[in-house]
C-alpha cells in the first residue's frame, strides 16, 4: 500500500465532513428540482451553513472554525469581478457600442443560423487559449444578445454553447486560465518541469472536435425552451416616416440596396418625393428629402433608422413649422431653402438631446387635447421636448392616409410612439394627453460608445496580460464609466442580478465548508486508495473525473491545490511519469460544465441568457462525458499508459 493510501487510514471522515457531503448532495438535488427560485435556495444555504457551525461547533487543523467566515463570499474577489463585469457588459449594450458588429452577426444569424453559431464557437474557442476566459465571455455576451434581438431569435441557444467553447479553449494552453497557471506552478514546485505553453494543446484540440460538434448540433436543441428575461417593447406596429437627409450614407443608393441593408425587414408603404408618391421600384435612386413611409414595431423602426441612416424625425420639418407659424406660408417657402443650414443649429441640438433618451407608447385618451387635432398643431416637440416618431390608429383605415405623420388627425384610442427624455414624456401624460404603456425602449447613448469600448478594451488587456487582477481591473472600469456618465447608478442596479450574487456567495460558503471539514481531502484520499487494485490508466481516468466533479462545487483554484499534489503522488507511487497525471488534474479542473457556480463565466451567461440550474446539468453532462473521455484517451495514447 502506498503512503497516500496509508495516510487515508489515519484520517477518517469526521461527522462534520459527512454532514457537509450530505448537505451538498441535498442542495444539488434541490437546485436540479427547480421547485424554488435559485435566489431563495442560495439564501437558505448561506444561512444554514453558518447556523450549523454555531449549533455544532467544529475545530479543524487550524483551530476552532468561526461561523462568520462563511459570509466572506459576499466580499470575495470572484463576486466583485462578476458584478463589475456585468456592469461593463451593460455599458456596451446601452451605448450601442457593438451595434455595427451585431448587425453583421444578426444578418448571419437570420440567414444562416447554424453557420453563425459555428463561427461563434470556433472563434470563442480559438481566442480563449491566449486570452483569459472571462473577458472573452464578457465581450461576446452583449454582442450575441444584440445580434439575437435584431434577428428576432432567442439568444439562449447560443450563449451557453459559446461559454462552454470558451472554457474548452481556455484549457488548451498554460495561460488560458488562472487554474492552468496554478497547476503548472504547483507541479514545477513538485519537480514536474516538462510542461510548456503548448505542450497539451494538441490533446485538447482533438478532444474538442466531437465536443464542438455536440455544442453546434445538439446543445441548441436542448436549449430551445430557454427564453431570456429581457424587457421587450410591445410588438405593436406603427406608421412612421424615414427621412433621407443630405449626407446620409444611403443618399444616391437604390431602394433595392436599402431593402438589402435592412435584411428585407423594410415594410415600405410609400416613397414620397416633394410630397408626391413615386413608384417603388428597386432601381429608384434615393435623394435627399425623400421620405420612406414605413410600418414596423418600435424596435424595428429604431433599427431601420440606424441601419439606413434615415432619421424618424426631420429637423428640417421642425424649422419649417416654426417659420410657418411666425411669418406665414411665404416665409415658410423661404425657410425651406435655409433649413439645411439651420439643421446644425438649436433644433439639431434639441433633437440630439432627445435622441439620447427613450421611446415609449402613449394611448391617446378621449379627453386629450390632441383629439381631432394634429401633432403639428399641438407642437409637442417645442413645448415638451418630445417628438412623435410613430402612430398606430385605433381602427385600421380603409386606405393609406397620405398625409404626413405630423398632419394626421389624432383620435381617441390612437397610440403614439414618443421619443424623448423619460421626465418629459411623463409630463405629456401628466398634462392629460394620454396614458403611458409600460413598454419602454432605451435608446443607445451612442455619443458615449467609444468610451465604453476603450474601457472594455483596457480591462481585457489588463486582465489578459496579468497586469491587474480581473476583479480590480473591472472595478476600475466601472468607476471610469460612472465618472464619464456612460452609465448611471440606475443602470448599475439594473445590470446586477441578486440571483447571481446570492448563488456566488452560497457556493463559496459551501465549498469552504467542504474544505474546512476535510470532506474534499477525504474524497481525494478515497481515490488514492484505489491505486493498489487498478492500473495507471484507470487511476488517471478516475483522477480527472473526480477533479471534474469537485471543481463544479468548489473553486477551480482550490480543486487545483488539492489535486496537483495528489496527482504527482499517485504517479510516483505507481512508478510512472507524473506529467499525464498533472494534466489530468489540469483538465479535470476545467471541466466546470455541470453547475452555474462551476466557473464565473457560467454565472455571467446564466444571468444574461435566463438559464435555470437544470439547463447546465442537461447540457453540461453530455459535454462533460465527451471531454472526459476524449482527454483521457488523448493522455493515455500520448504517454503510453
Amino acid at each position: 500500500m502506498n503512503t497516500t493510501a496509508a495516510a487515508l487510514q489515519q484520517v477518517p471522515l469526521n461527522a462534520h465532513g459527512l454532514a457537509m457531503i450530505v448537505f451538498a448532495i441535498v442542495v444539488f438535488a434541490v437546485f436540479i428540482w427547480d421547485r424554488w427560485p435559485i435566489a431563495t435556495v442560495s439564501l437558505a444555504v448561506l444561512a444554514a451553513i453558518p447556523l450549523g457551525f454555531v449549533l455544532v461547533p467544529f475545530t479543524g487543523a487550524e483551530g476552532p472554525v468561526d461561523s462568520a467566515r462563511f459570509f466572506a463570499g459576499l466580499g470575495h474577489p470572484a463576486l466583485v469581478a462578476i458584478c463589475a463585469l456585468m456592469v461593463l457588459g451593460q455599458a456596451l449594450v446601452i451605448t450601442g457600442a457593438l451595434e455595427p458588429a451585431a448587425r453583421r452577426l444578426s444578418s448571419l444569424v437570420t440567414q444562416r443560423p447554424r453557420a453563425a453559431l459555428l463561427a461563434v464557437l470556433l472563434g470563442a474557442a480559438s481566442v480563449s487559449g491566449l486570452i483569459n476566459d472571462t473577458p472573452v465571455v464578457v465581450l461576446l455576451i452583449p454582442l450575441i444578445l444584440a445580434a439575437a434581438a435584431r434577428a428576432r431569435v432567442a439568444a439562449g441557444a447560443m450563449l451557453l454553447p459559446m461559454n462552454y467553447a470558451v472554457l474548452m479553449g481556455g484549457m488548451a494552453t498554460t495561460i488560458g486560465t488562472s487554474t492552468n497557471l496554478i497547476v503548472v506552478a504547483l507541479a514545477t514546485g513538485l519537480g514536474v518541469t516538462g510542461l510548456g505553453m503548448f505542450s497539451f494543446t494538441g490533446i485538447v484540440a482533438v478532444a474538442a472536435v466531437p465536443a464542438l460538434l455536440y455544442l453546434w448540433l445538439v446543445a441548441p436543441r436542448l436549449l430551445a425552451h430557454v427564453q431570456p428575461r429581457v424587457e421587450q417593447l410591445s410588438e405593436q406596429v406603427f406608421d412612421a416616416e424615414l427621412s433621407i437627409i443630405e449626407g446620409s450614407s444611403f443618399e444616391g443608393q437604390t431602394l433595392g440596396e436599402a431593402f438589402g441593408a435592412s435584411g428585407n425587414r423594410l415594410q415600405l408603404v410609400e416613397l414620397r418625393r416633394n410630397k408626391l408618391a413615386i413608384v417603388r421600384l428597386p432601381s429608384v435612386t434615393l435623394r435627399a428629402g425623400d421620405k420612406l413611409v414605413v410600418q414596423g414595431t418600435a424596435r424595428d423602426l429604431k433599427d431601420l433608422e440606424a441601419t439606413l441612416d434615415a432619421p424618424l424625425h426631420s429637423v428640417r420639418d421642425e424649422v419649417l413649422d416654426k417659420e410657418k407659424d411666425k411669418t406665414g406660408e411665404k416665409a415658410a417657402e423661404n425657410a425651406d431653402t435655409e433649413a439645411g443650414s439651420k439643421q446644425e443649429g438649436g433644433a439639431a441640438q434639441k433633437t440630439e438631446a432627445i435622441a439620447s433618451a427613450v421611446v415609449a407608447q402613449l394611448v391617446v385618451v378621449s379627453e386629450s387635447p390632441l383629439v381631432r387635432r394634429t401633432v403639428r398643431q399641438e407642437r409637442l416637440a417645442e413645448r415638451y421636448g418630445v417628438i412623435v416618431v410613430g402612430l398606430r390608429p385605433r381602427t385600421k383605415p380603409a386606405g393609406w392616409d397620405r398625409q404626413s405623420l405630423t398632419d394626421r388627425t389624432v383620435r381617441g384610442g390612437d397610440i403614439l410612439l414618443l421619443q424623448g427624455k423619460e421626465e418629459d414624456i411623463a409630463r405629456v401624460q401628466r398634462d392629460g394627453y394620454g396614458l403611458l404603456l409600460d413598454a419602454r425602449y432605451m435608446l443607445p447613448r451612442q455619443e458615449k460608445a467609444w468610451i465604453a469600448l476603450v474601457v472594455m478594451a483596457a480591462v481585457v488587456a489588463l486582465a489578459a496580460t496579468k497586469t491587474l487582477p480581473i476583479a480590480l481591473a473591472a472595478l476600475a472600469g466601472v468607476i471610469v464609466l460612472l465618472l464619464a456618465r456612460c452609465v448611471s447608478w440606475e443602470d448599475v442596479a439594473h445590470s446586477l442580478s441578486v440571483k447571481v450574487i446570492l448563488l456566488v456567495a452560497s457556493s463559496l460558503a459551501l465549498g469552504d465548508a467542504l474544505s474546512v471539514t476535510g470532506a474534499t481531502a477525504w474524497g481525494a484520499q478515497q481515490l488514492a486508495s484505489l491505486t493498489g487494485t487498478m492500473g495507471p490508466s484507470w487511476v488517471l481516468v478516475l483522477l480527472m473525473g473526480m477533479m471534474g466533479l469537485l471543481t463544479n462545487f468548489v473553486s477551480n483554484n482550490a480543486a487545483a491545490a488539492i489535486g496537483t499534489p495528489l496527482g504527482v503522488e499517485l504517479a510516483r507511487s505507481l512508478g510512472v511519469n507524473p506529467e499525464p497525471f498533472v494534466l489530468a488534474v489540469l483538465f479535470g479542473c476545467n471541466l466546470c460544465y455541470l453547475t452555474p457556480m462551476g466557473y464565473q463565466t457560467n454565472l455571467l451567461v446564466m444571468n444574461a441568457g435566463g438559464y435555470r440550474f437544470g439547463d447546465f446539468v442537461r447540457v453540461g453532462t453530455p459535454l462533460f462525458l465527451i471531454m472526459w473521455a476524449g482527454l483521457s484517451y488523448g493522455l493515455i495514447r500520448q504517454y503510453g499508459l
